[in-house]
């Protein structure tokens, strides 16, 4: 026979044992509701930075404001000239932490019309673009085309690092004899995009297809202008037609 004092105490125990099951039952759902990830039906942002485990910054989706500037090697370069100025979209960064592509879009009207842009950029290795997908718009004076360059195979970090101090210099003289020295110089040439392959259409309205030397000079041309005339032209160096296609011009 249980006495009196001890049966309190156990109803005292189960009670502590019920309201320590409830407990852990709580703190269990809790948990799992953390870790289902949330799920959106519409959401306003301005930017997005997708990030992998360890912090690094892989993608940005962001309005024109918050368009990240150029980031090599873990650096950013305030160099873009396109920040804040109506491009918004996605860029993309390298396992390095190097900005190398990007998707954006732009377009407003003007006191003459519009202007209207997207470009779809895949850089190479550190360095610039190299093949680009692109759209450029003035008062309906568009081009629009598929582009191969030749980039340097010097990393673009040393030229970049040089335009940033250029860009603290006082106009005048000493800054355009400077900045003449860079273009000349290997370093300058990291910065450089020679233009290889063009297919696409022409503000003439024209559809295109260059080759180019490696030095980007054309050397064959292949077009069907605005009235629907096709050719196809052979050049020199100097860009003087040397054949043509057909014959009677």
């Amino acid at each position: 026979m249980i006495d009196p004092e001890t049966q309190r105490e156990l109803r005292q125990v189960r009670r502590v044992l019920v309201l320590a099951g409830l407990a852990a039952g709580i703190l269990t759902i809790g948990a799992f509701r953390q870790i289902r990830a949330n799920r959106f039906t519409e959401i306003d942002v301005e930017r997005i930075n997708v990030i992998e485990k360890d912090g690094k910054l892989r993608l940005t989706i962001s309005n024109a404001a918050r368009l990240p500037d150029p980031i090599i090697g873990g650096k950013s370069y305030p160099l873009r000239g396109g920040t804040g100025s109506g491009s918004a979209g996605l860029i993309f960064f390298n396992d390095e932490g190097n900005e190398n592509g990007g998707l954006v879009y732009a377009g407003r009207k003007t006191a003459t019309g519009y202007r209207a842009n997207g470009h779809l950029t895949f850089d190479q290795f550190d360095q610039d673009e190299a093949v680009s997908f692109t759209y450029s718009d003035v008062d309906g004076h568009a081009r629009a085309g598929l582009t191969f360059a030749d980039r340097s195979e010097i990393p673009i970090k040393p030229f970049a690092d040089s335009a940033m101090a250029f860009q603290a210099l006082p106009d005048g003289p000493e800054k355009t004899r400077r900045l003449q020295q860079l273009r000349d110089s290997p370093i300058g040439q990291a910065g450089k995009s020679t233009l290889r392959v063009f297919v696409g259409k022409t503000p003439d309205r024209a559809s295109t297809v260059m080759l180019a030397d490696p030095a980007g000079r054309p050397r064959v041309r292949l077009t069907v202008d605005s009235a629907g005339v096709p050719a196809l032209e052979f050049l020199d160096d100097a860009g003087r037609t040397v054949r043509h296609y057909p014959t009677s011009r």
